[in-house]
Formats: structure tokens, C-alpha cells, sequence
């Protein structure tokens, strides 16, 4: 005849409990899931009686009341239940399918929950280059100069920030953004990129995407066209094919988006995206022509424009050109910066300046979205604008990447010529150059990857075959030593 201290041994063996004191994960959290996943195998039956609290305690070598953390927990989700004599024990009630399903990942399925068309298509849509390990790395695209940002000085004003934050600020802050920022953007786009616009019209965003996930919910419907550069950035058609709106690819050519192509494949289109002072991956300007087409084109369709002006502050020589919102009479222009690129990615603060027309619509969308990014780092950057800090740190970066766009252009055209064909870089932090054709960039990608470089294919961003590869080279993050060192890595992936 068996005794219930056999029983309670027996019980014990089959819940084969351990602990690890070595993982950050709290003990009662171990035994809590340990117990569960033994259950739900159906390796502890229904009405099992367990182990007094003691016993368990002594055989796994910790506190009764770590223990009792545990068991709590799992009476608390219905898993075990107490009764008068009879100690714990594993609910009787349990269904009984419940044991089919055995321990996470047990039985996987290949099957997943039915996603949205969006989602399907976003699915398909190319992500960039793949990343080889952490910054700085040639030819990371679209990443500053993170080493020569001025952190120490950054980190003082947002302390003080800090400790001078109002009950409002602490509470959140306002949807539309923080009054002095909203303030300082405004004048900084009349005076840098010759906007029109004053501070009620700047809305403030948790970067790019957030400017372009409003737009495209305010301005356009499911289905509707929308016009996109080819080859373009991929965030934007990431964000249309996310509304559940229908990309139309225009071609880009040296002068810009081609507008007579748009014209032809979608003349009714809600919405054009583009990036009219520089644009991303090809690096070329809208000509004045197309500029005053494509305002054309919007005005009489009252359609809407967003301009991209991501990174047009770091023209190499002379002042930046004028952004599109500042050539628009008739207020078809949402212009969309961002800090991400003038600054630092981590900031995640962003802003877009719309018509007067569509100030109250954007105030009243606002009210219903939470506050789009931290006030105190807002109230930070709008001291760092108005003490100067960030004019003196963007002219800084021109010179910085005037000087690395010139190291990376005379390295490619000593080590690469013949093979690559460097398009010119007055603008920005990165350039394009061309592949002769029938040369696959993507394997050019990956041989250079097998190298330690990073370069991201052009076809990457295009919508469809090309007839000429190329490769798109970030050296915003990179010093001109590292510079000549990674070209002349991938002059052996070119070989």
C-alpha cells in the first residue's frame, strides 16, 4: 500500500521542477512556468493533488514564499484551486483540449491569422540593405555623423530642460507639437530653405514616417493613386502600400520625376511623394520645369504634394535651394523634415508644415492622436535652435560632408573606374553610381557584404527591373581613412 508520502514524491519526480540562478528571470517566475507548461502537456492530470508549499520549497532549495509567489499566480489564471483538506490542486474543470496543445512551440503551425491586403503587400516590399553590425560601417546609407554631434552640449540643455519643466510639459505636452519648437522650425525653413509659413502650420511628428502615415490618412482614401518616385525611398511606399492606397511608380531621370509620366499613368491622383531638392537614392533635383508642372498639375487636380526635404540642409556649396512649398501660390505643398539626419536617428522628432487651408483639419486630427513625441526633448531642441547650437552644427556638417563626398568620389574613380560610374554629389550624405549593364548589383551587394562593406543595391529601390544596376553609398558616418579602406574592399567584390 502506497503512502502519501510516496504520493507527494511521486508528484514532485513528475513535475520535474528546476530553477536556474543564473537567468535574470525571478524564481517564482521559473516555477510558475514551469508548472504551467506541465499542465497544459497533460504531464500533470486534472486533480492532481500537488506538494505542500514546504515540500516544494525544500526540494527546489528556495524561500516558501517564492513558492508561494508561485502557486498564487496560477490559482489567480485558473490553473490550480484550493480546497478545505485537500490542499492544492490542479483544477479538475480544465478542458480537456486544453492538454493538446502541449508546451509553446509544440505543435507550430505554418498557418498565420489573416492579415489585411496592406500587410500582404508590405510583407512583399524590399527593406534595404541588410545591416552588417553597428554603426559607424562603409557605406551605411542615410546615418549622420554621429561621433561629431555634440552630445555633452545636447545632454546640458535637455537637463535643464528638465529640471525647468512646467506641469504641462511633464503631463505630456501639446498634440500639435511644443509651441517654442513649432516656433523655431518655422523660422528656420523661411530663413534656410525659403518657405512660407508661419507656426501655426508646423506640426510636429515622431519622424518621417508619423509626417507621412498622417498625410496619406488625411489626404487620401483605400485605392486611391499615388504617386511615387522610381527609384524612390522605400519608406514612402511602405507608407502608401500601409494605407492601403495604390502606388504609381514615375520614372526619375536626371531632371527629377518625370511629371509627364505621372500625368499619363495617374492625371487624378490624390497625392504625389517625392523629394524635390534632393533625391533619395539617385541624388538628383527637380528641375525648375517639372517644379512648375508639377504645381501646375496640383492646382488644377486639387491634388496634394508632399516634399521630402530630408537631408537637403547639407548642400556641400552655396546655400540650399529653395524647397517646392516656397514656389507654391496656391497651397498644395506639405513640406516633411526631419531631425533624424540634420541630428541624430535616436531624437525620433520630425515636422511638417501645412497650407493655412488645412491647419484646422490637422489640429482636429490631432486631438484625437496621442502627443507625437517626447516634450521634454522637444523643449530641449527648440533652446538648442534658438541659442544657435543647431545652426553652427549643421554649417559644421556641410564641410564635413563636403570633404568625405569628395574622398569617396576620388577613391571611386581611382580604384573603381571603368566598372563604376560615381554620379556627382553636391547635396547630402550619400551618392549613387551606376553598373555597367548586365552587372547584378544585388551580387555586387553581396560580395562586398562577404567583405565587411555595405552598399544597398539601387534595384532595391525600384519598383521593377532596370536596365542598369548600381549602388547607393552612405558616408555621412564614415571618416575619409575608413572611406578609401572600404572602396578599396569593394574593388575586390568588383572583380
Amino acid at each position: 500500500m502506497r503512502t502519501v508520502g510516496q504520493d507527494q514524491k511521486q508528484t514532485l519526480a513528475s513535475l520535474l521542477l528546476g530553477v536556474d540562478r543564473k537567468t535574470s528571470v525571478p524564481l517564482h517566475a521559473q516555477i510558475d512556468q514551469a508548472l504551467r507548461t506541465r499542465i497544459l502537456s497533460g504531464a500533470v492530470i486534472p486533480g492532481t493533488r500537488l506538494p505542500s508549499s514546504r515540500s516544494l520549497a525544500a526540494e527546489l532549495g528556495v524561500a516558501r514564499t517564492t513558492v508561494l509567489q508561485a502557486l498564487e499566480a496560477l490559482q489567480a489564471e485558473g490553473y490550480l484551486v484550493t480546497a478545505a483538506r485537500s490542499g492544492i490542486r490542479v483544477a479538475p474543470e480544465l478542458p480537456a483540449d486544453a492538454f493538446t496543445l502541449g508546451p509553446p512551440g509544440a505543435h507550430a503551425t505554418t498557418s498565420t491569422p489573416r492579415l489585411s491586403r496592406a500587410a500582404r503587400s508590405l510583407r512583399a516590399t524590399a527593406t534595404g540593405a541588410p545591416r552588417l553590425g553597428p554603426a559607424p560601417r562603409a557605406f551605411r546609407p542615410g546615418l549622420p555623423a554621429l561621433d561629431l554631434f555634440p552630445m555633452t552640449l545636447w545632454l546640458r540643455i535637455l537637463a535643464r530642460a528638465q529640471a525647468r519643466a512646467s506641469a504641462r510639459l511633464l503631463e505630456g505636452g501639446d498634440v500639435e507639437g511644443h509651441a517654442g519648437l513649432r516656433r523655431a522650425i518655422a523660422e528656420h525653413v523661411v530663413a534656410a530653405r525659403g518657405a512660407r509659413c508661419g507656426p501655426e502650420q508646423v506640426f510636429i511628428t515622431g519622424g518621417t514616417q508619423q509626417a507621412y502615415d498622417e498625410v496619406l490618412r488625411l489626404v487620401v482614401n483605400p485605392g486611391d493613386p499615388v504617386w511615387l518616385e522610381d527609384p524612390g525611398y522605400l519608406g514612402a511606399r511602405r507608407a502608401v502600400l500601409g494605407a492601403s492606397a495604390r502606388p504609381v511608380p514615375v520614372p526619375v531621370d536626371d531632371e527629377g520625376l518625370d511629371v509627364d509620366v505621372g500625368l499619363r499613368r495617374a492625371p487624378r491622383a490624390p497625392l504625389a511623394i517625392l523629394a524635390p531638392s534632393h533625391q533619395y537614392p539617385l541624388g538628383v533635383t527637380l528641375s525648375l520645369g517639372r517644379r512648375m508642372a508639377l504645381l501646375r498639375w496640383a492646382a488644377e487636380q486639387r491634388s496634394t504634394i508632399l516634399e521630402d526635404d530630408y537631408d537637403s540642409e547639407f548642400r556641400h556649396r552655396g546655400r540650399p535651394l529653395t524647397a517646392l512649398q516656397g514656389l507654391d501660390e496656391g497651397g498644395r505643398v506639405i513640406y516633411v523634415g526631419t531631425f533624424s539626419k540634420t541630428l541624430f536617428p535616436g531624437l525620433r522628432l520630425g515636422y511638417l508644415v501645412v497650407p493655412s487651408a488645412l491647419v484646422d483639419v490637422w489640429s482636429a486630427a490631432r486631438a484625437s492622436l496621442p502627443v507625437p513625441a517626447s516634450a521634454l526633448e522637444q523643449a530641449a531642441l527648440a533652446s538648442f535652435m534658438d541659442e544657435g547650437h543647431f545652426a553652427r552644427h549643421l554649417r559644421r556638417m556641410r564641410g564635413v560632408y563636403r570633404e568625405r563626398a569628395e574622398v569617396l568620389l576620388d577613391a571611386l574613380r581611382t580604384r573603381c573606374a571603368g566598372v563604376l560610374e560615381a554620379r556627382p554629389c553636391d547635396t547630402g550624405m550619400q551618392l549613387c553610381a551606376m553598373l555597367p549593364p548586365g552587372v547584378a548589383d544585388v551580387g555586387v551587394r553581396d560580395r562586398a557584404s562577404r567583405l565587411g562593406v555595405e552598399v544597398a543595391p539601387l534595384s532595391g529601390y525600384a519598383f521593377g527591373p532596370r536596365r542598369r544596376g548600381g549602388l547607393v553609398f552612405g558616408f555621412g558616418c564614415v571618416r575619409p581613412a575608413a572611406i578609401r579602406a572600404g572602396v578599396e574592399a569593394l574593388e575586390r567584390a568588383l572583380v
